[in-house]
């Protein structure tokens, strides 16, 4: 995988890291990276950010997932449009599995909440829950970067803190991250940033080490294990607390993972029946609507990872 890799088969692939019973077994940078440079992450950074929203709920910042979602925001917005019953209904648990009931979904251009039409709008959390509903909360769920820019939001009205600043204070400080720059604005400011998270891929070995542990870094908890356990209470190919379940067909076998990815082929899945981490970067951006196909990491993690860890 490594020699196709610098051949050039995998073009744009920054990294790869695999880490398996508790050891780094593979880590390789191209094209300029190494250990020290932090990534851009793009919709990766959302696996932090529900990570923080369980945070605030352990620490009563947040009173609970399965609290209605709107009355926090009240104070911010005095008013939401389209505001009807299936709205009012909207759990912060409903965002947080992307089962919101509104027209909200990245993966269809035609949808009025589309990641690029909320980064043409001026507030992309108010964007996002003004937003007409065409479905019944709870049901089905459809990918919309709004819900996580909305609980990055609920974040710092809950805590009275930048996000940034309580992710260094209770995540990213315990766990001795310290090589990330994080700026969240939703809104036009951050056009170019996307209000992203550049981090280095060790790191995001770190954070999906956390969460293959129960929540425990180093011995601290982290995140409660409870949290940890609703997060990856996920059907085959939905959504848990933003992250995704992620499965492979190899010879009759399903290998099953939890991932977080992001535009360019950004991938951080947790394999836990193979007691196995693999972290990929990359900048492949835009590759599907551009060349018609996936990001590397798809093709190399079947044909390449998990035709070998057993």
């Amino acid at each position: 995988m490594v020699k196709e890799t610098i051949k050039g088969n995998f073009p744009d692939v920054h990294s790869i890291l695999i880490y398996k019973n508790d050891k780094l077994i593979l880590e390789e940078y191209f094209y300029g990276y190494d250990k020290n440079t932090p990534h851009q992450l793009r919709s990766a950074t959302k696996p932090f950010i529900g990570s923080l929203i369980g945070i605030a709920i352990h620490k009563g910042n947040i009173g609970g997932e399965q609290d209605k979602l709107l009355p926090y925001f009240k104070s911010r917005y005095n008013e939401i449009n389209k505001l009807d019953r299936r709205k009012k209904e909207i759990t912060i648990e409903d965002f947080l599995s992307y089962r919101h009931g509104m027209d909200c979904d990245n993966n269809n251009s035609e949808s009025i909440g589309n990641e690029q039409a909320m980064m043409g709008s001026s507030d992309w959390v108010k964007y996002t829950l003004d937003l007409p509903m065409i479905n019944e909360v709870g049901i089905s769920s459809s990918y919309c970067t709004g819900c996580a820019i909305t609980l990055g939001s609920l974040i710092e009205i809950t805590t009275k803190k930048k996000i940034e600043d309580f992710a260094k204070e209770y995540l990213f400080t315990p766990m001795g991250i310290t090589n990330y720059n994080w700026k969240f604005e939703p809104n036009q400011s951050s056009l170019s940033t996307f209000s992203q998270m550049s981090i280095t891929p060790r790191d995001l070995v770190k954070l999906a080490k956390m969460y293959l542990n129960e929540g425990k870094w180093l011995g601290q908890q982290i995140l409660s294990k409870n949290w940890v356990s609703k997060t990856f209470n996920m059907e085959d190919g939905d959504y848990g607390y933003l992250w995704e379940h992620k499965y492979f067909i190899i010879n009759g076998k399903q290998y099953n993972s939890y991932m977080a990815t992001g535009n360019g082929g950004q991938k951080i899945n947790i394999w836990p029946e193979l007691d196995m981490i693999t972290v990929f970067t990359g900048g492949n951006y835009n590759s599907y609507e551009l060349y018609g196909k996936s990001t590397p990491p798809n093709e190399m993690i079947p044909n390449y990872i998990l035709i070998t860890v057993e």
